[in-house]
């Protein structure tokens, strides 16, 4: 046991060498602070912890290391909120750091979210003007330029020091700058510059300066600026700030690009990578290297150099995967996909500048593996954050129950003001949660190209990977035993053509196909040549990985002589990736989880099939009924925390201005979902549109299904339109009596479709009755448990066989007992 004094000191040296000796602890940070074995126990303790916390995050920050310092931050907030430590000044010393650094790691809606509550908690007028200029550099960064205008023209109206009045201008201008109104850019620039250079300048206010001084030399074209800008930061900050330098590096190197002097370009590319201090092919969690990575893969474009360029856009794809992994917005994460998305058409572009290189294995391998990462970027984050919370503390799990309740709320409120106030109680929640939620000591994202290509090994699997390119061309690169194949549609015919499709067959209505069954082959025939090369030798099963309008596509329905779906089952992903993401969970026995809901009110029509598909489950396999009655809160938490499937067969209620709902005896909705624990191996959504939502760029749409992809579900079947009562029941039925067989969901599934077709009249054969139920997912073993109900029959059984057997002795037993009392009567007569 330590004494009290003894633990001051040891707390004190904690703080004192994170705020002085910053080198004991920059490279491995996490050796360090775990080096502290002792729990603070006195105010003073707590407040030296508390500092060295804080120390550390400046120190790392200082030092370049954003990701870390992000932690150590986001640990002293979080430990100083929990045990009430008086700071002096926690909007200086923790939230405007803090922000600024979600900001840098393209975090930006939470870095808004942290500096409007602080905001609307100050008074202070100086201290108003520099969380102002912080906002407004959030919205700069998020595209919000009206919201960013708006505060800055606001603060610069307060009475301010000229060096408070200089960043606001020099703010401005970058907003400005963004809007490409050079003009104005231009103008508050200098207005800027000429207030900073009336004042004395050091530490921040100087790289303010600097970075002054890096937008006019971007503004005007003229390097000699940004070198008089990077001499001072190097003369001022020589063993720090070395992304600020990089940053100014960039800005040297884009201008030397545009003026065509690629040599140096390159020089200075490779002078924005040397700051961070990394060997070759290391992956640094920072835009700026990103950044200039493909700086570099553009000039070796330049120069004809094919080898090295792609060798720089890979590197950069891959880096920019792992640093978006940062990101818990969802939105910051979509406005980076369209972003990336310009990366991989760049070296689309480049392949196929040189003919010869479509033909090489190991080239299309590298493309595929760039495309693959390029999607899907927001749900592997999400998937990797729901596992972490399956784990995470006390304080994280009441968080999560909280912001589900407030969903929850929000979802089933008619009145409009009582919404608002939920939502903007709801938004405070959510700050103070991911705060809390340690993403980023969770996060792991360590994806391999030798590994991702391993998953494409699989037995009897054919796979196609997709990219649907700006101008609707479509690129499809096709695996098929140890063979890659590149395609890309020279226009974007193929893809209109399947859109119309999509309209005219699967819409509303079953009618344009009975008219004319034979147009209908014809086009599926048609797209079937131009979407799926190679499909008459592919193997039985065959995965897909989908991209913007091609999703909620049924494949299976399009013909190559027949429906291919009579020779194929089709899994359908968001990306490849997700095989190393998504858990295989293999179970051996499975119960069924059944929730159903028949009766509606008006103007919702009542579900007829939905009883006697239950009551077919019930009756075939270890099954719980959980009608509306029981639909409670606690009974569906607990339920989707076991590993059961999950048999959903309810409506779903779709709604342009707010997130997908499934309707059971309560509404819950996308919302609502991302917060279960969930350990289901599958769900079945049994209802109509469950895989059907907002598009989300590279991301597939906003659906129910991939809600349920998010929450780690191996396997989810849904629907893409109106389901038909009889042939939902029809397939629903047999499913499960495939999956009895198989264990395998993409079989069952395929299987359960083929049955239908089998005897299914002409009419039903329409692929608008039976292609609307589809298989997502990378498949897993599923074993099904039998129902209890034949378990009591064969009891009974036996019961009755024992007691069969037994009837000869019992016949025995009441003669013998009969004659005696017979015998007893007569002698006593």
């Amino acid at each position: 046991m330590h004494s009290e004094e003894q633990l001051d000191s040891i707390f004190e040296s904690f703080e004192s060498i994170a705020y002085e000796q910053p080198k004991q602890y920059v490279s491995d940070p996490d050796s360090f602070f775990n080096s502290l074995t002792v729990q603070a126990n006195s105010p003073y303790q707590r407040e030296m912890y508390a500092y060295g916390l804080l120390f550390m995050g400046y120190g790392l920050l200082q030092h370049g290391d954003n990701f870390e310092s992000v932690k150590y931050y986001e640990k002293a907030y979080n430990y100083i909120k929990a045990n009430q430590v008086p700071t002096e000044n926690i909007n200086t010393e923790i939230i405007t750091p803090l922000a600024n650094l979600y900001i840098q790691i393209n975090d930006i809606q939470k870095a808004i979210a942290l500096l409007q509550k602080a905001l609307s908690e100050t008074t202070d007028n100086n201290e108003t003007v520099r969380l102002s200029n912080n906002l407004a550099n959030a919205y700069l960064y998020n595209a919000e330029l009206d919201s960013a205008k708006t505060i800055l023209l606001q603060a610069i109206k307060r009475p301010s020091n000229t060096l408070s009045s200089a960043l606001l201008y020099n703010t401005l201008a970058s907003v400005y700058d963004k809007e490409q109104n050079w003009k104005e850019s231009t103008y508050y620039n200098n207005l800027a510059l000429h207030n900073f250079e009336k004042s004395p300048l050091e530490g921040d206010t100087l790289l303010w300066y600097t970075a002054a001084l890096g937008l006019k030399g971007s503004l005007e074209k003229d390097n000699s600026y940004v070198n008089r800008a990077i001499a001072i930061a190097e003369e001022h900050f020589p063993n720090a700030q070395n992304r600020f330098k990089a940053k100014l590096t960039l800005i040297k190197g884009d201008i030397l690009k545009e003026q065509h002097h690629l040599d140096a370009a390159l020089i200075a590319y490779d002078n924005t990578l040397s700051y961070f201090k990394s060997e070759d092919r290391a992956y640094v969690l920072d835009y700026t290297y990103t950044q200039a990575l493909i700086g570099k893969a553009h000039l070796y474009t330049s120069l004809q150099q094919l080898d090295s360029a792609l060798y720089y856009y890979e590197w950069a794809v891959e880096n920019d995967f792992r640093t978006q992994q940062l990101i818990v917005s969802s939105r910051d994460q979509l406005s980076n996909n369209i972003f990336n998305k310009q990366t991989i058409q760049n070296i689309i572009d480049l392949v196929q500048s040189k003919p010869d290189l479509i033909h090489k294995k190991e080239i299309v391998q590298q493309l595929l593996w760039c495309i693959e990462l390029s999607k899907a970027r927001l749900l592997i984050n999400e998937i990797n954050r729901s596992e972490s919370w399956s784990s995470s503390s006390d304080k994280t799990r009441i968080g999560m129950q909280t912001i589900r309740n407030l969903y929850h709320k929000i979802d089933i409120s008619v009145d409009t003001i009582e919404k608002r106030k939920l939502s903007q109680r709801l938004k405070k929640t959510m700050i103070e949660f991911e705060l809390s939620e340690r993403h980023f000591e969770a996060t792991q994202f360590e994806p391999q190209k030798a590994r991702f290509l391993k998953h494409l090994n699989r037995p009897n699997s054919d796979f196609y990977a997709y990219f649907v390119h700006n101008d609707s061309s479509v690129t499809i690169i096709h695996k098929s035993g140890q063979e890659f194949s590149f395609k890309r549609n020279p226009a974007s015919v193929p893809l209109l053509n399947l859109l119309s499709f999509k309209t005219t067959y699967f819409g509303d209505t079953p009618n344009n196909y009975n008219q004319n069954p034979k147009e209908y082959r014809e086009k599926a025939q048609y797209l079937t040549s131009e979407l799926l090369p190679g499909i008459r030798s592919a193997q039985r099963n065959v995965f897909i990985s989908l991209d913007a309008q091609l999703y909620g596509f049924p494949f299976d329905a399009l013909y190559d002589d027949d429906f291919l779906v009579k020779k194929h089952n089709f899994a359908y992903l968001n990306s490849f990736l997700l095989f190393d993401f998504l858990s295989n969970k293999t179970i051996e026995e499975s119960k069924i989880s059944v929730f159903y809901r028949s009766e509606y009110p008006s103007p919702l029509p009542n579900l007829q099939f939905v009883n006697t598909e239950v009551e077919h489950i019930y009756d075939n396999f270890s099954a719980r009924k959980i009608g509306p009655d029981e639909q409670n809160d606690s009974t569906i938490r607990q339920q989707f925390a076991l590993p059961n499937i999950i048999h959903i067969a309810a409506h779903t209620i779709l709604d342009t201005t707010a997130p997908p709902i499934i309707y059971l005896n309560q509404a819950i909705s996308t919302n609502q979902l991302r917060f279960y624990e969930m350990k289901t191996p599958l769900v079945f959504l049994s209802a109509c549109n469950t895989g059907y939502g907002k598009p989300l760029p590279s991301e597939g749409t906003e659906s129910i299904q991939r809600v349920f992809l998010s929450k780690n579900v191996p396997s989810v079947i849904s629907t893409f339109w109106f389901a038909n009562d009889q042939t939902m029941l029809d397939l629903t039925t047999s499913f499960y009596q495939q999956l009895d067989q198989t264990a395998d969901p993409i079989c069952a599934l395929g299987e359960a479709k083929r049955t239908y077709l089998q005897s299914a009249g002409s009419v039903e054969q329409n692929p608008w009755y039976w292609a609307n139920i589809n298989y997502t997912g990378i498949g897993n073993e599923i074993g099904l448990k039998k129902s209890s109900n034949l378990s009591y029959y064969i009891w009974g059984m036996a019961i009755l066989i024992l007691l069969g057997l037994q009837y000869p002795f019992i016949l025995w037993l009441y003669k013998t007992v009969k004659y005696k009392d017979k015998k007893t009567y007569n002698k006593s007569k």
